[in-house]
């Protein structure tokens, strides 16, 4: 047989019709249309989790920082964290007589705390509450009971209270 006397394979039977291509395109163009409509949700529920979790983060350093004083100090503590490549050294007094009812602090990303300033935003808000001077059980003047709020975007809607009673013995 000869080069021309070959038969010769004709190129539609094995390539798509544009029907089929267009079908594919649509059902590509679908999947990733819900996809890109589910992103938002993930990355509200990765933020959200992310801000449960710093906040009991930071309120634990709260809480165990004054915990930590009662005992040689009550009721004059103070709260401590130590200085990182990206924060300085935080102390701040705390009087657990009541004398003053609240403190409010605020704390970056990383859970550092700082003196709130007005002219500067923060990822988080702390408010150190000393409501109650005399808790059920204990003597007055040797306990206190502890609220510490941490609140994120938007600050009136989201927060979480963490309590402790920080007693001198």
């Amino acid at each position: 047989m000869n080069e021309h006397s070959r038969p010769h394979r004709k190129f539609t039977e094995s390539a798509f019709s544009l029907v089929e291509v267009v079908l594919a395109l649509g059902v590509v163009a679908f999947a990733i249309v819900a996809i890109f409509g589910a992103l938002p949700a993930g990355l509200n529920a990765g933020h959200s989790s992310q801000d449960e979790t710093r906040s009991a983060q930071i309120a634990q350093d709260v809480l165990t920082s004054l915990a930590s004083q009662a005992q040689m100090n009550f009721p004059n503590c103070v709260i401590k964290q130590s200085a990182t490549q990206t924060a300085l050294d935080f102390s701040y007094n705390i009087a657990l007589d009541g004398s003053i009812p609240s403190y409010t602090f605020a704390a970056d990303n990383d859970g550092h705390l700082a003196v709130a300033d007005a002219t500067k935003s923060y990822a988080y808000q702390v408010i150190v509450y000393v409501a109650n001077t005399a808790p059920t059980g204990f003597d007055a003047g040797y306990a206190a009971l502890v609220t510490v709020r941490v609140a994120w975007q938007p600050f009136a809607q989201n927060y979480r209270d963490f309590v402790r009673i920080i007693t001198k013995y």
